[in-house]
This record gives structure tokens, C-alpha cells and sequence, in this order.
């Protein structure tokens, strides 16, 4: 039976007949000329959020140099964060995190693990794969998160003191590269927009002459002082109308204050347009790709524009801009109150307050 069936090529599907052997009216895999050998298996253990799994990608092309352009790579995903990674040419099969892929991972070998969150339930993932290499992190038994090696140890202290963070002045990427030991040269976030996607944004936007600049104007959830304050946006937008066209970006939490903008704007006379915020994730980074320019707090959509190098200005409130890597296209604004409220998640209204129009203003005059 061995010899019929190639159960280690990249083809083969193990509950349903493949494309190739279908196509062409094989009966068994021993018939096919197409047979692509798996090399080295890869799992990713990265559920979210969103933003990190973004420039997550950036680890794939250095992961085919060092394990081999047949190396077949597995990504264990959140539900909602499956669309990020969707066309993706570097990984072979999205996991949804459930309870079938947990009984999967349990019982499949691999032979490389990249854990790459210090939190459950990844980390109780990870106590359960069998793979000869592991980097990254996994759950100890005192109940606490600690690294498989030595470099992965450096970001998890980080984790544990603020102080430590706030002194090791890396990049995501450097850290997380480091983690697994990979070599780090600046490499590209991997999104890959179909055509139908782009459409898709064609329809939201009705680009004329003027340069489009898209406003995101929403937070993550947990760091609710990461967006800049409505108030200072509506100025913006009035100052900047004649000569710029433009857009409000925001998901399903920001609908009110998508509406709220929009209606300020309209008693002046100011037209603006607003994605629908019931749009799925393809959709929300088509709509970024077709803007010239982003404006935007330290959030998935900084992540999606630096991923679909689009000029971009990112401001920073309470969360480290060293760690997000300088692209030619990138602008920072650090808020002066930063030090004073780094990691804080709560609201605060001085805070979200205190970069102001003018220096916006002058960064999308430079860009």
C-alpha cells in the first residue's frame, strides 16, 4: 500500500483525491509525474493578534533558506486572523485553533516548533508537539511561561519587567527573530492581494486627481490610549480637505466614532469617505493598499500598510516605536507623555492629546 500512495507529497490530502490525481484520471499516486517530496515540517504557533501576526510573515522567506524551499509550513491561527495569511506563497496549511487542531497537533510530528507567544493557549500548545527542534516559549510546570533556548530567553524577560523592555532597544522583528534564531536582514511582511480584493476597494473609493489619505481611528482593545483623540482628527481633516481627498478607517468597535467624525466634518461643509466597517479583513487591507498615504496609532492597520508599503505615519502614545523597524516609507510621531505612560491601558485624555495637528501636518507634507 506504501508504494501506491505518496502520502509525504505537498499534493496529497489523505481524506479526498487530490487536484492532480483527479485531473488526470490517476488511480494511484505510484501513476503520477507530479510527485513534490516534502522536506522539512514546519509548525507556527502564532494565534493572534492580528497586527503580530502581520509582520509575523516576515520570518517566512528566511524560514525556506534555512530549512530548504521544500520545508512545508503549518500555521496555527485564531479563527478571524486566517483571512491575514490567505494567498500567502510560504505557507502550505492554515490551522483554524480549535479542539479538532488540538487533537491533530497532538498526534502529528513535525520537525521543527516555533512557539511564538508567551501566553496560553499557545504555550499549552506547544507542551504537546512532538518536533526535534523547538524554539520560543512553552508552559512550565511552576504555571509561568519559559523559553525552549537561550535567545528566546532575552524577550521574555522583557516581558516579565517593563524596565527591561523599555532598555533592550529592538525591533519586533530583531526580538523575534533572535527567538528563533534566524538570521534578520530587514526582510519584507509577506500580504498578497487578489485582484478581486482590489476591486472590491475600486468600489469603495472613487479616486480623482487629489492624493487619498486614509485616517485609522481606532485602538486595539486592550490599549485604549494607542489612537489619537477625535477632536484633533476633526481638525486635521478641515485643514488638510482642499488639497487631499480622504478616508476614515475602523472596524466593527469604531462605527459610532466613524459616524461621529463624518457627521463633524459634514456641518463644515467637508465630505469624507469611511469603509464599511462590517468589511472582512481582505477587504479592510484592499481599502488601505488603494490609499497614497496612512495616518494611524501603533495598531493592525500600521501593520497592514507597512506589510502593503504604503506611505505611512504612525503615531505613538504609550507603546514602544522602537519596536516597530524604520521602512523608507514609514514616518514616526512619539508622544512627549510616552515615558510617562508607557504600557498604561488605561484612557487618558492628556495623552491622546498630545501630538498635535501641526506635527501630522508637517509629516504628510514631507512624505
Amino acid at each position: 500500500m506504501a508504494n501506491k500512495w505518496n502520502r509525504d507529497c505537498r499534493s496529497f490530502k489523505g481524506v479526498y483525491s487530490c487536484d492532480i490525481m483527479t485531473g488526470e484520471d490517476y488511480r494511484y499516486c505510484s501513476e503520477c509525474g507530479f510527485y513534490d517530496k516534502i522536506g522539512k515540517k514546519i509548525l507556527i504557533l502564532k494565534l493572534g493578534a492580528m497586527g503580530d501576526i502581520v509582520r509575523g510573515t516576515t520570518i517566512l522567506t528566511e524560514l525556506k533558506e534555512k530549512y530548504g524551499q521544500d520545508s512545508h509550513i503549518t500555521w496555527v491561527v485564531e479563527k478571524q486572523s486566517q483571512e491575514i495569511l490567505y494567498n500567502n506563497p510560504y505557507v502550505d496549511r492554515i490551522l483554524a485553533y480549535n479542539h479538532e487542531t488540538a487533537l491533530i497537533l497532538q498526534q502529528e510530528k513535525f520537525d521543527v516548533l516555533l512557539s511564538l507567544e508567551v501566553a496560553p493557549p499557545t504555550t499549552l500548545i506547544a507542551n504537546l508537539i512532538d518536533a526535534k527542534e523547538k524554539y520560543g516559549f512553552y508552559f512550565d510546570k511552576d504555571g509561568y511561561p519559559s523559553a525552549y533556548n537561550k535567545n528566546a530567553l532575552e524577550y521574555l524577560e522583557t516581558v516579565f519587567s517593563n524596565k527591561l523592555s523599555k532598555e533592550l532597544r529592538k525591533t519586533h522583528q530583531e526580538m523575534l527573530f533572535n527567538n528563533l534564531e534566524l538570521n534578520y536582514k530587514k526582510q519584507d511582511y509577506v500580504l498578497v492581494l487578489e485582484d478581486c480584493e482590489k476591486d472590491y476597494a475600486s468600489k469603495v473609493i472613487n479616486k480623482t486627481g487629489k492624493r487619498l489619505i486614509g485616517i485609522n481611528v481606532g485602538s486595539a482593545g486592550r490599549w485604549v490610549s494607542k489612537a489619537w483623540h477625535p477632536k484633533l482628527m476633526i481638525e486635521f481633516i478641515k485643514r488638510v480637505s482642499k488639497d487631499y481627498n480622504l478616508i476614515l478607517l475602523g472596524g466593527k468597535r469604531e462605527e459610532e466614532l466613524l459616524r461621529e467624525i463624518e457627521n463633524s466634518v459634514k456641518k463644515e461643509g467637508i465630505s469624507v469617505l469611511k469603509n464599511d466597517p462590517e468589511n472582512s479583513v481582505r477587504e479592510f487591507m484592499a481599502v488601505i493598499d488603494a490609499c497614497d498615504l496612512i495616518i494611524t496609532g501603533d495598531t493592525l492597520a500600521l501593520h497592514l500598510a507597512i506589510g502593503l508599503k504604503k506611505k505611512t505615519i504612525a503615531l505613538f502614545f504609550c507603546t514602544p516605536p522602537w519596536q516597530i523597524e524604520d521602512y523608507t516609507f514609514l514616518r514616526k510621531i512619539v508622544s512627549p507623555l510616552l515615558n510617562k505612560y508607557y504600557m498604561d491601558d488605561r484612557y487618558i485624555e492628556e495623552l491622546v492629546t498630545s501630538i498635535s495637528t501641526d506635527e501630522v501636518f508637517g509629516a504628510v507634507k514631507s512624505l
